[in-house]
């Protein structure tokens, strides 16, 4: 794909992200935070027009008049701020019209969605947040081991095996045939960003004899629904900004994350509370290694945003004993569905078994 393609595409994700926010933002008569996205959005619309109206042989599918007369509709609903129609012009005319840019360009082009030299790169970063996160998580859970004690050191050694077992998978190399096999497929989405479905029962390969890896295989061939998805395949971030506003709360300074998925869900409760401290439990660490491999891993980089590799949610468990006043636990309920049964965490669902029998 030559570099004006790849432009155009990577542009109207941050667009069609703007765009999403503000109708939400509209929708819930928060007209100065929508009016605030809208003030963003300018340039990119306009370019993303100009863009597909000079090369008319690339988008033949767009006719020309069709384009300019949303523009000017657009611009109208601005002039007189009728912010309603505004909305509506957005999500009915401007969504489809990106939406299908994006789709276009996914069809035709060879995109790189996997860059080896990246994944490394991002996986040792990972390692890192990793070890500060489990850092950070030991000092907030109060242990009744006191240093010096031998249950203290017994503490030490369980976390030292802990982590270099972690690792130890973290570091493994990634088999994307192995991983298809098993139920997890990544996907591009109609807004040009990733989706991902995995399987139900999380496994990891290294833990699996051949004979058990077998009967697993040919189990996810044979059985679709096996496999879910953990984001939506339209637009990943209208689905993250509703979720995380559900989420927010202006008085709450911490907030736990049942479930880490392509993290979209998380970048957008850090938009919300960016002063606040967000932590996410994971269970499934090929989730975590494909958050690594397909997103662009902006997690990482926010210092208070910590990641805990939690395989059998017992750490969630005691933190849950343990929670501040202020804290709130927030559920990714495709996340929920694949970890291991807690009751304290089922009672943060209470009506998860009875959706699960409809």
């Amino acid at each position: 794909m030559n570099n004006k393609l790849h432009g155009i595409f990577l542009s109207d994700i941050k667009l069609l992200a703007y765009v999403d926010r503000a109708i939400c933002c509209f929708r819930m008569s928060m007209y100065d935070r929508a009016l605030e996205m809208i003030s963003l959005t300018g340039d990119g619309i306009s370019g993303l027009c100009k863009a597909v109206i000079g090369d008319r042989d690339y988008f033949s599918d767009f006719p020309t008049e069709a384009i300019e007369d949303m523009l000017g509709k657009l611009l109208d609903a601005k002039k007189s701020r009728d912010y309603t129609l505004l909305a509506d012009l957005y999500e009915m005319q401007l969504v489809p019209f990106i939406c299908s840019v994006q789709e276009l360009i996914v069809k035709r082009e060879d995109l790189l969605v996997f860059d080896a030299e990246t994944y490394a790169k991002n996986i040792k970063t990972m390692r890192a947040k990793l070890d500060v996160s489990m850092l950070r998580y030991d000092s907030d859970v109060k242990d009744l081991a006191k240093p010096g004690t031998k249950a203290f050191a017994v503490h030490e050694d369980e976390r030292e095996r802990f982590r270099v077992n972690r690792n130890a998978l973290l570091e493994e190399a990634m088999a994307p045939e192995q991983l298809l096999s098993l139920g997890y497929t990544v996907e591009f989405t109609s807004s040009g960003m990733m989706t991902l479905k995995a399987p139900l029962k999380p496994v990891s390969p290294k833990d699996m004899s051949d004979n058990k890896r077998r009967v697993l295989e040919n189990e996810a061939i044979d059985n679709n629904t096996e496999s879910i998805y953990l984001h939506t395949n339209m637009r990943v971030v209208m689905e993250s900004f509703m979720l995380a506003g559900s989420w927010y709360d202006k008085d709450t300074t911490a907030y736990d994350i049942v479930g880490l998925g392509l993290g979209y869900h998380a970048v957008e409760l850090l938009n919300l509370a960016p002063s606040g401290r967000i932590t996410i439990y994971e269970s499934d660490m090929n989730v975590i290694k494909l958050y690594c491999a397909f997103t662009d891993v902006q997690l990482l980089s926010e210092p208070n945003v910590f990641i805990v590799y939690d395989p059998d949610m017992k750490l969630l468990e005691k933190r849950l004993e343990n929670k501040a006043g202020n804290g709130k636990v927030c559920v990714h309920y495709p996340s929920f569905r694949r970890t291991p049964y807690m009751r304290r965490l089922a009672e943060l669902v209470p009506r998860s078994e009875l959706v699960e029998k409809c």
